[in-house]
């Protein structure tokens, strides 16, 4: 058997009291087969040593089971980013935060497609169809929330330096832009900022929750690496624009969320197409169909085509979402069908 077919057989293997495989949350570090060998390494963040143990039997039955004869696993004891399990988070430990059903992270291939406002009115759209929602800014170096929300409050910090999530609009907020401030500057290396974006996860008190609605910054950097190392999302949402260049940097995100195992829940095309508000014609002004050709190539739906409209603009400036406050316009019936695909994919 090679790599892939060994790694395969290990998706067999869940993580104690969950339904998700190891190799889905990143814990084999290393692999190397030498004809009837097998050695594993596993980056296993726990600390309770039962887990680790029933891991660890677990990888050898299945090996041996698959007619390897000598079978060697090892648990690593540091995590890919250097720190040692022992002060490794919870976050990582459980893969998944205890009051949220369910975690999708918005994301795009490059900046200026408009992800924070679909986001905003994803998560509204949401929330108006009668579930508990939480939406997360997790831009650190353009936190959008405060504005497309039109929050200025700063956080309140509970005992244990918990955060309280901001409530408006019956959805519950979180963003960096709370605590930074309207005109401070972010100049942080990379660690910094992962650590930063773990403390974030840890540390913000959500209440019971069917959807939390993650605004990622756009690219594949830091904040992206950590979140989908720290967490286990339950899938990913890329909003694109219908031009080529926009889709050449779709391809790159799509590529990170499936290293990790995280499914790409379908493809949003934004500013699809201008409706002139005079005589009603639809213009193609970022050419047309890239966000269905690319959707075809990834073999995901295309859940929506948002056009580029005054109102959607106005509605973020305003801090009022469009899918809340415009509920019977056309746009906001789009997101609302949006939300329903996602809704169907999703809850089982």
């Amino acid at each position: 058997m090679n790599k892939e077919q060994v790694l395969k057989l290990l998706e067999d293997v869940k993580y104690p009291g969950f339904s998700r495989n190891i190799v889905s949350f990143g814990m084999i570090r290393n692999l190397f087969i030498d004809d009837n060998s097998a050695k594993v390494e596993l980056n296993i963040t726990s600390a309770d040593d039962t887990i680790k143990s029933q891991i660890m039997q677990n990888v050898e039955s299945k090996l041996r089971d698959a007619g390897f004869q000598t079978v060697s696993v090892l648990i690593t004891g540091e995590e890919l980013t250097g720190q040692p399990a022992a002060a490794s988070s919870q976050m990582a430990e459980q893969g998944l935060l205890p009051s949220v059903k369910y975690t999708i992270a918005v994301a795009s291939g490059k900046g200026g497609v408009g992800k924070s406002t679909v986001a905003a009115n994803l998560a509204a759209a949401l929330m108006t169809q009668g579930y508990h929602v939480g939406l997360l800014d997790l831009d650190v170096y353009g936190p959008s929330l405060p504005m497309t929300m039109g929050v200025s409050e700063v956080p309140k910090v509970l005992p244990g330096n918990k955060l309280l999530p901001i409530k408006k609009y019956g959805m519950e907020l979180m963003s960096f832009g709370f605590i930074l401030g309207d005109d401070s500057p972010v100049i942080w290396r990379g660690p910094m900022v992962a650590k930063l974006v773990t403390q974030f996860l840890n540390d913000v008190q959500w209440g019971d929750l069917d959807f939390l609605i993650m605004d990622l910054p756009p690219g594949t950097g830091d904040v992206q690496l950590t979140l989908v190392q720290k967490l286990a999302l339950t899938g990913a949402i890329i909003v694109t624009t219908p031009q080529d260049l926009a889709l050449l940097d779709v391809q790159r995100g799509a590529n990170m969320f499936s290293k990790v195992n995280t499914p790409v829940l379908g493809i949003i095309e934004n500013m699809s197409y201008y409706v002139c508000v005079n005589c009603g014609h639809h213009a193609e002004i970022f050419s047309k169909g890239g966000g269905e050709r690319e959707s075809q190539r990834m073999n995901v739906p295309l859940l929506g085509r948002i056009p580029l409209n005054e109102m959607v603009m106005q509605a973020g400036e305003d801090g009022e979402p469009l899918a809340i406050h415009h509920g019977d316009s056309e746009i906001a019936q789009e997101f609302g069908r949006i939300a329903d695909q996602i809704t169907q994919m999703v809850i089982r």
